[in-house]
């Protein structure tokens, strides 16, 4: 509903309720003037009856007061005049209770007039008079004059007045609608459907709309605030776009230095990762020309070379992989732990002994099989056992254990229980600060940022054990270091 509508309303039944009031208290004044009217008539035609009977004598009128009543009514109509002595207030002819009551108390106060009335007659009571020369008054109370109409005319009166109240009252509240409609329309609503429209048309784009300030008041104040609005979002989608084509601009010189930052950490980590691999290689060649005279050397090593070459390439193919989008694991195939473990820390023979380190190797029996990728299985190991050398530049004891646990998985602790195959590497290292093992899976995260490390180890390991719907744990060593614990799912059925 509009706002013109409203005020319209508004004004007409306040309009209403204002005439309403005024009528009703106007007629009711009106009637009670009436009703005033005819008391004052009543009293005026009943003393002036009594005044007639007592000039008369009131006792020659109370012993034949037939005839006396009957010319009083004849000439005082539409008014009834009665006249009730004392002396018939009692015997078989007794008049109605009422009248007898209304003489009695005229008796007791002689000086008192009675108003009274019954349903709709109005009646008028006087006491009638004779002289009394032994009373305190000098008079006594001998009948009663009572003089009544009919009242019915007043409620007459009354619906007249209102049936003449109404249709004034109907025709000043229409008046005044439409006058507040007119007023409105003219003061308030067409210049608010003109602003409304304005505010469409900038809603749409439109921001060259301008209003016309026709008016000194609030309406005027807002159209001059609508016209410093356009004003203001027509600057402001100018530097927005300003500011946008700069923002285009500083995403593109972003976009391409994303580029050169992604392609340098794509060939740290492909360097990090290929970077054991050609150790190997580089050490079984130096061996190789140490002893080439001893065939079975030759052959040991020459089939490590050519392992390393084939985990060379398949990094290289990976890695393809990875820049390619390709997701999930290739073909899974059963995987001993217990084999992986033994192939993995032969590698390292000849490392370990060159850094003062022992090596301790602990399979358990009847380890259940998991499915995976023996190469990526295998290279979650090398981090790990990179890491615990570098953890020991003094040298100490690498600790390689495998066993099987029954448990549910961290988080899902309404899951049921599973086997998980574990390989475990420690270290006698300094360890790893309990506040810093949340971060170390995290990419380029680095406790050896100056030693040349990517931070891309650990984090490689994290995705490989995680593909394999496996996770990686961490723990202090019993005699100091770090325990690095990879949980794998046991395959079903598989010895």
């Amino acid at each position: 509903m509009k706002v013109g509508a409203r005020i319209t309303i508004a004004t007409s039944a306040l309009v209403t309720a204002t005439l309403g009031v005024y009528a009703f208290f106007d007629l009711r004044a009106a009637a009670s003037d009436r009703r005033d009217a005819v008391q004052r008539e009543a009293g005026q035609l009943a003393v002036a009856v009594r005044t007639s009977i007592e000039a008369l004598g009131v006792d020659t009128a109370l012993d034949h007061p037939e005839s006396l009543i009957e010319e009083l009514n004849r000439a005082n109509a539409p008014w009834e005049v009665s006249l009730l002595p004392v002396q018939t207030t009692a015997g078989a002819d007794a008049p109605a209770p009422g009248r007898l009551d209304r003489l009695r108390t005229l008796q007791d106060m002689p000086e008192l007039q009675l108003v009274t009335q019954e349903g709709e007659r109005f009646i008028y009571v006087v006491p009638v008079r004779a002289p009394a020369p032994r009373a305190p008054t000098g008079y006594r109370v001998a009948g009663s004059l009572e003089v009544a109409r009919s009242i019915a005319f007043l409620d007459d009166a009354l619906r007249a007045d209102l049936l003449r109240t109404l249709p004034v009252l109907a025709l000043v509240v229409v008046i005044v609608s439409v006058a507040m409609t007119w007023l409105t329309g003219t003061m308030m609503s067409r210049p608010i459907d003109k602003l409304l429209a304005g505010i469409d048309d900038v809603a749409q784009g439109d921001l060259s709309r301008v209003l016309l300030s026709e008016r000194d008041d609030e309406i005027g104040a807002l159209a001059t605030r609508f016209n410093e609005m356009t004003t203001y979002l027509r600057e402001s989608r100018a530097e927005t776009q300003r500011q946008g084509e700069a923002r285009l601009d500083l995403e593109q010189r972003l976009r391409q230095t994303e580029k050169m930052a992604t392609i340098g950490l794509f060939a740290a980590e492909i360097a990090h990762e290929l970077g054991t691999p050609l150790n190997v290689i580089a050490a079984r060649a130096r061996t190789l020309a140490k002893k080439a005279h001893s065939r079975e050397v030759v052959e040991k090593n020459a089939d490590i070379i050519s392992q390393q070459a084939t985990r060379i390439t398949r990094i290289i193919q990976q890695t393809l992989d990875h820049a390619r989008y390709k997701v999930g694991l290739p073909g899974l195939v059963p995987v001993r732990p217990n084999d992986l473990a033994q192939s993995t820390l032969a590698l390292y023979d000849g490392k370990l002994a060159a850094a003062s380190i022992q090596q301790t190797l602990v399979c358990a029996e009847d380890l259940p099989a998991v499915m995976g990728d023996s190469d990526r299985l295998q290279q979650v190991l090398i981090n790990l056992i990179n890491n615990a050398i570098e953890a020991m530049p003094q040298g100490g004891t690498l600790r390689i254990a495998t066993h099987v646990v029954t448990r549910r998985r961290p988080g899902l602790e309404r899951a049921p229980e599973q086997a998980y195959a574990v390989l475990e590497v420690a270290d006698s290292g300094a360890g790893i600060p309990p506040e810093q093992r949340e971060k170390i899976f995290e990419p380029f995260y680095t406790l050896r940022r100056s030693e040349g490390g990517t931070g891309l180890g650990l984090a490689v390991c994290f995705s490989i054990v995680k593909d394999h719907d496996g996770w990686i744990a961490i723990d202090d060593a019993p005699g100091g270091g770090s325990v690095f614990s990879v949980y794998l799912p046991a395959a079903e059925g598989a010895p």
